[in-house]
């Protein structure tokens, strides 16, 4: 409530997902549903966990073309993270700094966006102009490479799934 309370935050989560289902996207925050701690590295879905039981919440999807090699960078970069899940931890305090505009950054933290953003401009997919620990949702918004495919509520999304892009 309170990130969402900032001005500027329409939106307060971000995740990567590498299909059109959505039913596997990459993220920081709670790894459980009814607990905001622990927080870390996730895996969810708009089917299941908290985003299962979001039908209301506001939503936006926004597409990226890239090539083949990013592409296969942006998974390996992934897949490393997975590998290692257990050293990732949420970085409440890179958040709380972002809200400020003091860049944070500390190794196997992340908040959302931030994450993100380290990922799109790890692999080269994209850069922001600004460091990773000072991305916030809403920046997303305003990616001149993306193309947004969906604004609408969780539940609506659900739904009608974007399929074929």
């Amino acid at each position: 409530k309170a990130i969402h309370a900032a001005p500027g935050n329409q939106y307060t989560h971000s995740a990567l997902s590498l299909d059109d289902s959505f039913t596997r996207l990459y993220s920081f925050g709670r790894k459980y549903k009814y607990s905001y701690l622990p927080a870390g590295f996730v895996q969810e879905s708009v089917n299941t966990g908290l985003l299962g039981d979001s039908d209301d919440v506001e939503c936006a999807v926004y597409e990226l073309k890239i090539s083949n090699r990013k592409y296969k960078k942006l998974c390996k970069i992934l897949d490393e993270m997975e590998a290692e899940v257990e050293l990732y931890q949420y970085n409440i305090l890179g958040l709380i700094l972002c809200l400020f505009g003091v860049e944070n950054q500390r190794r196997h933290h992340f908040f959302c966006s931030q994450f993100v953003s380290y990922v799109l401009m790890k692999s080269g997919v994209m850069e922001f102009g600004k460091a990773p620990s000072l991305i916030r949702p809403a920046d997303f918004q305003t990616m001149p490479e993306a193309n947004q495919i969906f604004c609408g509520k969780v539940g609506q999304l659900r739904q009608q799934p974007i399929h074929n892009r």
